[in-house]
Formats: structure tokens, sequence, C-alpha cells
């Protein structure tokens, strides 16, 4: 058998753990479109247009999100889904315009019960993968624990801890970029807009620290990164999410998922007005899915990059070495 081989054998072993993971807790599993009328709104996202569409333009989807939250709508509480999603970004080694998601959703679990779940689910695989009862895997010439509940560490402490800088404490761009520069941190961008700024502290003094020597979930990220995330009741600014963080690598994205049609709409439309001012395509709204979050309860929600998690537990190096075909 060669490598390659080898590796698809490990990514076999693994589905089946993530099938089996779920099974026991519940959730079902749901075949969502990949042909959608809206492929997602984030101004950061670009998706693939079908060609020669019959009826109105369609989009491979840039995530299962939006479909998955109408089923959620219909009164199924714990779902998953697994496969393909398509985004038009440049390949490197931890990304492809193809690449597989696992994303799944629970009605009535907390923010914080996700994330144990998620632990749960990365430290399943991995020792499905290893066939060991031991979670450890090495990368980057450290050895790294996934087997426990992971770090929890909040955006406001991790930007204090590792770059010197407060982000809420700096709402206007300049005034960010000044700080973390007067702190000793790159920002080479002279953007005006301040995620821009905040992104490139994040990537340059936040990020190597994260997930050295177990999982971390960093958690509560500023209201304008909210996405589809609500806000927190006591303090809006900040929104209810967290990314997930191992090895290197950005493994899991995950929100406590807004209900609100009304506020969503909102979010949707500045969405759309970002993209519009930037000249890229407008994507439409899902009407759909506006009217299903109407019916949906308290819910938390995550989407897992699986090639990323295959590359974790196998330790390879790129996503060609973990996927049958190269993008």
């Amino acid at each position: 058998m060669t490598a390659h081989g080898h590796r698809l054998r490990q990514r076999a072993t693994a589905l089946q753990a993530v099938r089996t993971f779920f099974a026991a807790r519940g959730y079902l599993e749901i075949d969502a479109p990949i042909a959608v009328v809206s492929p997602g709104l984030e101004p950061h996202l670009d998706a693939f247009e079908l060609a020669r569409p019959l009826g109105p333009r369609r989009y491979l989807h840039t995530s299962p999100e939006y479909a998955l939250k109408r089923a959620l709508g219909e009164g199924l509480p714990r779902i998953y889904w697994i496969g393909s999603c398509f985004r038009d970004e440049p390949p490197s080694s931890t990304h492809s315009p193809e690449f597989t998601m696992l994303e799944w959703y629970a009605a009535g679990l907390s923010l914080e019960g996700l994330m144990d779940e998620a632990a749960a689910l990365v430290a399943a695989v991995c020792r499905a993968v290893r066939g060991t009862g031991e979670a450890l895997v090495e990368r980057a010439g450290r050895l790294i624990d996934l087997g426990g509940p992971g770090e929890r560490l909040s955006v406001r402490d991790a930007f204090i801890r590792y770059a010197g800088v407060d982000p809420w404490a700096h709402p206007d761009a300049d005034d960010l970029r000044t700080a973390a520069r007067a702190a000793g941190v790159a920002v080479p961008t002279d953007s005006p807009a301040w995620d821009d700024v905040f992104f490139q502290i994040m990537l340059n003094a936040v990020e190597p620290h994260l997930g050295v020597n177990c999982p971390t979930f960093l958690h509560g990220w500023p209201r304008c990164l909210a996405a589809l995330s609500r806000l927190e009741p006591h303090d809006p600014t900040t929104a209810r999410r967290f990314e997930l963080y191992a090895g290197g690598l950005e493994l899991a994205n995950a929100f406590d998922e807004l209900v609100d049609a009304d506020e969503q709409r909102t979010r949707f439309e500045a969405d759309q007005a970002d993209r519009r001012a930037a000249g890229l395509p407008v994507y439409p709204l899902d009407q759909a899915l506006l009217l299903a979050l109407e019916r949906m309860d308290p819910t938390s929600g995550i989407a897992l990059g699986f090639d990323r998690l295959m590359l974790l537990v196998t330790g390879a190096d790129r996503l060609d070495e973990v996927r049958v075909q190269p993008w």
C-alpha cells in the first residue's frame, strides 16, 4: 500500500468514528444540498457559481449552515452533516477550494457544552485513527494531548497576554494599529477596517500560542465579528462564539446561534452592503432560513474542518495527503 493509500484508509476510519460518535449521542445525519440559491454572505468568502443553472442562479455552497438551520426549524433538534464545501480561494497546504466540513447543531446545548462535545469528538477520532487508548499526537516537534477538555481562553485575555493590547479599548482601526505597534506587534496593513487590523494582530501575535500543548477554545469575540451568533446578554460588545485551535491549525468555528430573524436580516443586509462596496458578487438572502430562525429553539452549532483534523491526527503536512485528489 502506498503512503497515500494508508492516509485514505485512516480517513475512512475517522469517518466511521465520527458517525459512531454522533449515533451514540442521538444525532440525525442530514443530507444537505450542495447547489444553493444563497451560498453564504460573509464578505471574506467567495462562491463558485454554476454556469448553466435551470431557473434562478445557483452556487456551490460555502457551508451547509443555512440548509441545516432550516432542518432545525422543522423540529429536528440534534443534527449533523459531513461532506464537501467549496470556496473560491487560493489553495495551500491547509486550504483547498474543495474541502470536507463536519457541521453539527444541538438545541438546548450551551456553548460551553459544545466545547466539551467538540473536545470529545476530536479525542474519539484521534483514538480511532491511531488505534490506541491515548489521544496524543506530535506536531512541529511538540506533543499535543487531545484527550482532555482543552484550554478555554477569551479573545480579550489572549490579546492582552500575547499581544499586549486590548482590542475592546481601541474601537478605532488607527488606534488599535498604533497600540499594537507600540507593543511590538507587526501590523503591516494600513487598512482603515478595524477587523483587518484585528486579524493582523491575531495572525502575528496570538495564533502562534494557541493549541500548542492541548486544544485551545478561543471564545468571546468582538461584536463586529458576531456573524450568525448571539451577543452576550450582559456584554453586548462581545459575541458568543468560539474557534478551536490545535497544533497550529484552526480546526473549528462555533456559535451560540442567533435565532432573532430581524437581527439576522439586518446583519445579512450589512454583509451585502460590504460586498457591494468591495466590488464583490452580492448573493441573495436566504428567505427560507430567516423563516426557519423564527421556529428555532436556542441552539449551539459548530463547523469543523475534517481535512485539517486529519492533518492533526495522522501527522500529515498537506491537505493533498489526506484527500483522494488534490485540487
